[in-house]
């Protein structure tokens, strides 16, 4: 079957979904088709015939290149505190199949957009996620320096042979971006379980209005801020000016005592980052991901100029 085909419950092999049943202690009733996160994937949400209950599962077969961070994401999954906002796991079954399947959270991605009611919710679920997860709950998890140190230096890479489309403002600054690049890590410390790969696809907004973090594939240690700054691409992307971004960080309490510079250098390398990705073949089972690093890039180099005044 192609990799486009639209992949539902009923085209698991049936040993797998024998298996999520007995996972799970009761037969399917009815399904709904969801968008899979890759192709030739697998999302729906499954009423049981047990108790009617709703449950949201996802799945991949077992050769995908995707394979390990499903594992790491039901592994991370069960021992995430309950008062975290995250999705509960009910099974995970390992087979030539990896199938998750979660209690049921059925929802939307939050708008970004500014003016959107949403985003008080996800600042919330920002803040609930540092009060639920400091001290860090998982002891053997990387620090985040250490996981991400070596991972964020684009302008380092680009500097080697700048190519020929690099942007103007990035060509003027290239030495003082290379410079700053690094210079948030002496604050990367902490006791804060990070998500550490923070996408406005891995935010849910369920029908309460609460939003729940998904997909905890490669958690780490450290400072509770870097999860937050994480986010400013996005904001920036959906339509946010510099200012009303610095505006809303400037609220949270997580960046109290964070040197505004700390946190103008770690938007270098997730700058870098995006500015170096973006020319790398499209990554495995995806569609789209380099162009909409392109326009990370191109937003976040918006906010550095507005923080920065460099020419």
């Amino acid at each position: 079957m192609p990799v486009s085909a639209r992949l539902g419950w009923h085209d698991l092999p049936s040993a797998t979904r024998d298996a999520v049943e007995r996972e799970l202690g009761s037969v399917i009733r009815r399904s709904l088709w969801q968008t899979p996160e890759f192709d030739g994937g697998v999302a729906a949400r499954l009423e049981l015939e047990r108790d009617h209950r709703w449950i949201f599962l996802k799945a991949i077969p077992a050769g995908s290149p995707r394979a390990g961070g499903y594992r790491t994401e039901a592994a991370i999954a069960r021992r995430l505190p309950p008062e975290a906002p995250t999705p509960k796991l009910l099974s995970f079954v390992d087979g030539d199949w990896l199938v998750l399947a979660f209690a049921d959270f059925d929802g939307t991605r939050p708008n970004l957009r500014p003016g959107s009611p949403d985003l008080s919710a996800v600042l919330a679920a920002f803040g609930a996620l540092g009060r639920t997860l400091t001290p860090c709950p998982l002891p053997d998890v990387p620090d985040a320096l250490d996981d991400l140190g070596p991972l964020l230096r684009g302008w380092q890479e680009l500097a080697k042979e700048p190519p020929d489309d690099l942007d103007g403002w990035a060509v003027r600054n290239l030495d003082r971006l290379v410079q700053l690049e690094t210079s948030w890590h002496p604050w990367a410390a902490g006791d804060t379980l990070l998500h550490n790969d923070i996408q406005p696809e891995y935010l849910v907004r369920t029908g309460s209005g609460r939003v729940l973090v998904t997909n905890w594939r490669y958690p780490a240690r450290g400072a509770g801020w870097l999860d937050l700054v994480a986010l400013v691409p996005y904001l920036l992307d959906a339509g946010h000016e510099p200012a009303d971004v610095d505006r809303l960080l400037r609220r949270r309490p997580v960046l109290t005592g964070v040197p505004v510079w700390a946190v103008t250098a770690f938007g270098v390398a997730l700058a870098g980052h995006a500015e170096r990705a973006c020319r790398l073949p499209e990554p495995p089972a995806t569609t789209g991901v380099r162009a909409a690093q392109r326009r990370l890039a191109a937003a976040m180099r918006d906010w550095l100029a507005y923080r920065t005044h460099w020419p």
